[in-house]
């Protein structure tokens, strides 16, 4: 699957959303580094524009380059030095840490086998839990967008949703179902919880990015809830979390 970004935005889709997270300066980003090193913190890692992960670990922090532990599986190996980027996920105390770097090459690290990455250019650090945002499982959650024409009654369109946080939500909606554009609100949309009842948001348009694969176009947009009463907001934090905690013991089950 491919993306090009429409006219409304010329930013990577995926980090428009996060800047006010970003750490640019080298300096910073090293500290935060060599604290997932010192930690010894598990990371999740794949190739950009892939789908499946692997675990592994921070091994060392250089001028100009990282060297990480190769993954088990051959097949990821490859993928991973195949890949321009190379997307890590990790944690400090419960605060999330993302960094993207490429490409990888074969490495050696205290005479066995590690990959070198470049020293990444900046590094996501969420120091908002409420803010953290999760990928539910394929297809599991969906965001009902009402669609209204004049003198008839709403109709509403599926959108699958890729990630959800207390702040915001990502997702892919059919390309000309309903009109996606950069700072327009959304009114009325329903999110059906699992376990929970439905709750109803408002969704204003943060970014959006056309995607071409094999079947019909659709458009992925990044959106911030706004007007969240707290009831709401609650119901939205108690799911993230239960999906937070799925995934740690994930993570804690491939250690």
């Amino acid at each position: 699957m491919t993306s090009r970004p429409t006219e409304a935005l010329r930013q990577p889709a995926d980090e428009r959303c996060y800047e006010k997270y970003m750490v640019h300066g080298a300096g910073e980003i090293r500290g935060h580094l060599h604290r997932l090193l010192d930690a010894r913190s598990v990371l999740v890692a794949h190739a950009v524009g892939a789908a499946a992960t692997q675990v592994t670990a921070l091994l060392h922090v250089g001028e100009k380059s990282l060297l990480i532990d190769v993954p088990r599986a051959k097949d990821a190996l490859r993928e991973w030095l195949d890949s321009a980027q190379l997307r890590f996920e990790g944690s400090i105390e419960r605060i999330s840490v993302v960094f993207t770097c490429g490409p990888a090459w074969l490495d050696r690290h205290d005479d066995r086998p590690a990959l070198g990455v470049p020293f990444p250019g900046r590094l996501l650090y969420q120091q908002r839990r409420d803010y953290l945002r999760i990928a539910p499982p394929m297809g599991s959650l969906r965001c009902r967008l009402p669609v209204r024409h004049p003198a008839e009654e709403p109709a509403w369109i599926d959108a699958t949703i890729r990630d959800i946080g207390g702040g915001g939500l990502a997702m892919l909606s059919p390309a000309n179902a309903v009109p996606l554009v950069v700072g327009e609100t959304l009114e009325g949309c329903v999110i059906d919880l699992p376990f929970l009842e439905p709750v109803t948001v408002n969704l204003l348009v943060r970014h959006v990015v056309a995607r071409d694969g094999h079947g019909p176009p659709v458009l992925q947009a990044g959106c911030e809830f706004v007007g969240l009463p707290l009831a709401t907001q609650d119901k939205l934090l108690r799911y993230v979390m239960q999906l937070d905690r799925e995934r740690v013991s994930r993570r804690r089950a491939q250690e």
